[in-house]
């Protein structure tokens, strides 16, 4: 077991600082029994990569980083396929292991640098599919019995309980391994074209169900990455997509970006960018097949960025994208002289010239998630991500901050958008847990596991107790 003295640790976006009283990385799951004992009563919570930018690793008591557990055991046939996986180990080792056996994961988020057991606790999804959750079917917890008072090891894999532990944000103990489904490895086709309008992006749906577009900022046109699986072999020009993808998305877009907001700091060279030169390095209609693992990921942890990520149900997202674009135009207007028809000049009062909107808004389609608390959770069938990324530096982010709070309070009123759990979520938590219609029986799971509330830090504390008062 790796003891450390480390009394200070940082999130990816640098927005969340830990300050431990004790830091272990064990490697087996009988070091971390040792751990719990060890600190019965103590605050305890694990982290992973540290990539999300809410409250939900947030911790000043014990912090055990799983990063040597992260053993992956493939069962089943190329059919029907399942992985027992180590709760820290990464996504990308993950899908690297699959590949080995001719299988990979039903969904794959824009990124994967994350553990697995991080990626679920949050709910990371991809487009076209469930999130990540839906598709656990056991795992494995460590947490203290009410009895005796001691540490002991639960599989969860049934019930209430599972659907709590697909989306636990934490609160039932230290996930140890997760179960997931598998599937045979596929290939993607995709190809980018640009839309004037919505509907022309969404009627494509039907062809393209795996796509995610994005609402392109100051141009205000839509460019859809159109993704279907198929049966055809990997294109022979893959590895020079890829090429191309990285030099002029995953560097070439960011790096300008980056010049826009943290050297020049001008917003008229945003727009200017958005409106006459990135729309050239976009390659339309160029069609390119490649596996899955491949295609389906960006390269977005290469620089530090905030962000944040709304829900929406999919009968409400052509209002929603338009109020979206409503309130960015008013956020960047330093003249109060942006109106519309359907809102009123001090509607967006408290953000008028506050921040100018410097990346395009990805969004995705998610399917329901058999879970009690993930994003996507309930009956309501399809939802839609609404993604706003930031990379303006941690030291400038009031703006983009001030923006995203105003979008997450009025879009939860308007459309009943949820928050990311593991983004950017400023919504309080009064009005977070009544967007959850089960998230009373999501506590219930909790305090039922773990009675004593240790895995609890103050973020979740205050979930539990405004959903206790409704």
């Amino acid at each position: 077991m790796i003891v450390s003295n480390t009394k200070h640790l940082q999130n990816f976006g640098r927005n969340l600082d830990l300050y431990p009283t004790a830091y272990y990385e064990p490697r087996t799951e009988r070091e971390v029994l040792e751990i719990l004992n060890r600190h019965r009563g103590e605050q305890l919570r694990a982290i992973g990569r540290l990539h999300s930018w809410s409250a939900a690793p947030a911790c000043d008591g014990v912090v055990v980083n799983l990063r040597y557990i992260r053993q992956v055991e493939v069962q089943g046939d190329y059919d029907v396929g399942w992985a027992i996986v180590g709760a820290g180990c990464q996504i990308k080792t993950l899908l690297k292991h699959l590949k080995r056996h001719g299988q990979t994961l039903p969904s794959v988020g824009l990124i994967t640098e994350q553990t697995l057991a991080g990626a679920i606790s949050t709910g990371t999804h991809g487009s076209g599919r469930h999130s990540l959750s839906h598709y656990v079917d056991a795992v494995r917890v460590a947490r203290f019995d009410a009895a005796t008072g001691m540490a002991i090891i639960e599989q969860i894999e049934d019930g209430d309980s599972l659907r709590a532990a697909r989306c636990s944000l934490g609160g039932l103990g230290i996930i140890l391994s997760v179960r997931i489904r598998c599937r045979r490895q596929y290939n993607i086709e995709e190809h980018l074209r640009e839309y004037p309008t919505l509907d022309s992006v969404l009627a494509a749906e039907q062809e393209f169900p795996l796509q995610q577009f994005f609402l392109i900022p100051w141009r205000w046109t839509y460019l859809a990455q159109h993704r279907r699986e198929t049966l055809s072999p990997r294109s022979t020009l893959a590895s020079v997509y890829r090429v191309y993808w990285f030099l002029s998305i995953d560097l070439g877009l960011h790096l300008l970006v980056l010049l826009a907001v943290r050297l020049l700091v001008s917003w008229q060279f945003v727009r200017f960018l958005y409106r006459h030169i990135i729309p050239l390095a976009v390659i339309r209609r160029w069609k390119i097949t490649d596996e899955s693992s491949a295609m389906l990921v960006m390269e977005h942890e290469l620089f530090r960025h905030i962000e944040t990520e709304l829900f929406v149900q999919s009968r409400d997202l052509p209002e929603a994208l338009k109020y979206v674009r409503h309130v960015l135009v008013a956020a960047s207007d330093t003249s109060n002289s942006v109106t519309s028809k359907s809102h009123s000049p001090d509607e967006f009062s408290s953000i008028r010239g506050r921040y100018c909107h410097h990346y395009p808004i990805c969004v995705r389609r998610v399917l329901a998630d058999d879970t009690l608390i993930s994003m996507a959770s309930g009956d309501e069938g399809i939802w839609y991500a609404i993604s706003l990324i930031s990379y303006t530096r941690p030291a400038d982010r009031a703006g983009f901050q001030q923006v995203a709070g105003f979008l997450a309070e009025t879009m939860a009123a308007k459309f009943r958008a949820r928050p990311h759990w593991g983004k950017w979520c400023p919504l309080p938590a009064e009005k977070l847990v009544t967007l959850y219609p089960r998230f009373g029986d999501f506590r219930s799971a909790c305090e039922s596991s773990d009675p004593l509330g240790v895995f609890r830090n103050p973020w979740l504390n205050s979930l539990f107790a405004e959903s206790g008062a409704l």
